[in-house]
């Protein structure tokens, strides 16, 4: 038997013939509403305890995975929907509510904003499992800002569509409302576009040590919308807008390779025997821990200083953080080598003479006659007449 066949009774509940539901409905009638509803709420925890057995058991299996991110987001949504639509179906099919009334409403709104948090929640839980795994998928920070954008933008749409809303004003003033955006926004946008810049420019991507040209240095936490994230050996998170990182000089140190070369100036003092430098500089790399056997470090003799001999000591480091704890490293352990092989680490001298003016007759120099010049030639001394 059809719903439409159900021998209910109608009253009218206004004067342009709106039917409603007598209060006195068919007492088998308020138990088949109530068995929907139970129906719906069972299938609902169903759905809740399949999800959480699979998450149990695919955890033990396989551990993190796309499809196991997908599920753990998507079974709570799931079980609400078919318990918030099992029970607006069932009090408009017997006319308790219309289909387009306020509540109706409400539970199309709830629906569509807890399965746009449920989408944008699984773009960030995609975005965790791909930096985890071993291969690099760079497309990943730029992907979960459009998919973000994606879905806010069809989520708006439809909560206009359900509450019908009318957009013809606003169409209507789009182009001034543009100008004026535009003129407001430019500042997001442009961040907005140097983030899409930067991504295509393969610039940077999570993980990596930069280097700005304020001498600003530090890893990359997260890549936005409108501006990146950075970590700094300090333990401080800093903010950059994505127009500063695009239009100014950045500098990857962890590309191509994390190693990076870092320079050491060594001094030793005139007659010292600059193999023996040599020989400490190497043996004090090899015993550093935070020094890289390959590729191997070398000691250039740079330049004759004006009091000392001039070198420079160049090793690589596993990664761009350690460079000052691996610089503290090396001055350390040659400094002792230096005192243990009595070689001298001269430091700038200067000797400073003064002339000793005389007032003896000899020293005295008159000027020429007629001459009204008031100052000494040259490396003369003045005098009073």
């Amino acid at each position: 038997m059809s719903l439409q066949a159900l021998p209910w009774r109608w009253l009218q509940a206004d004067q342009i013939g709106q039917p409603a539901l007598s209060t006195t409905l068919l007492e088998w009638e308020w138990l088949l509403l109530a068995l929907i509803i139970v129906g719906s709420y069972l299938l609902a925890r169903l759905v809740h305890w399949v999800g959480q057995r699979y998450l149990r058991r695919s955890e033990a299996e396989e551990g993190t995975s796309f499809s196991r991110a997908t599920v753990e987001e998507i079974y709570t949504p799931l079980s609400v929907s078919i318990l918030l639509v099992g029970i607006s179906l069932a009090l408009q099919a017997f006319g308790v509510v219309e289909s387009e009334s306020l509540l109706g409403n409400a539970v199309a709104t709830a629906l569509t904003v807890l399965w746009a948090r449920a989408a944008v929640r699984i773009g960030s839980r995609w975005l965790e499992v791909a930096n985890g795994r071993e291969q690099s998928y760079e497309f990943a920070p730029i992907f979960q800002n459009f998919w973000t954008l994606a879905v806010v933008a069809v989520a708006s749409l439809t909560l206009v569509s359900v509450w019908d809303l009318q957009v013809t004003p606003f169409l209507a003033s789009a182009g001034v409302l543009g100008i004026v955006l535009g003129f407001a926004a430019q500042d997001a946008i442009g961040n907005l576009i140097g983030g899409v810049a930067l991504y295509f420019d393969n610039t940077y991507k999570p993980g990596d040590v930069i280097l700005l040209e304020d001498e600003m240095r530090g890893t990359v936490v997260d890549i936005g919308i409108r501006s990146t994230t950075v970590l700094t050996p300090e333990n401080t998170i800093v903010t950059v807008p994505n127009a500063v990182l695009n239009s100014t000089q950045v500098v990857n140190q962890t590309a191509p390779q994390r190693h990076i070369r870092i320079h050491v100036p060594v001094s030793a003092a005139y007659g010292t025997d600059y193999k023996t430098v040599e020989e400490i500089a190497l043996e004090v790399c090899a015993d550093a821990s935070m020094i890289r056997e390959s590729p191997r470090p070398r000691l250039l003799f740079d330049e004759f200083g004006d009091s000392a001999l001039v070198f420079e000591l160049q090793a690589y480091i596993t990664h761009p953080l350690t460079e000052k704890r691996a610089i503290d490293q090396l001055n350390r352990r040659i400094y002792d080598r230096f005192a243990e092989e009595g070689i001298t680490i001269p430091f700038p001298q200067r000797e400073l003479s003064f002339l000793e003016e005389s007032d003896g007759p000899e020293q005295q120099l008159d000027f020429r006659e007629g001459d009204d010049s008031k100052e000494p030639p040259a490396g003369g001394v003045r005098t009073d007449e």
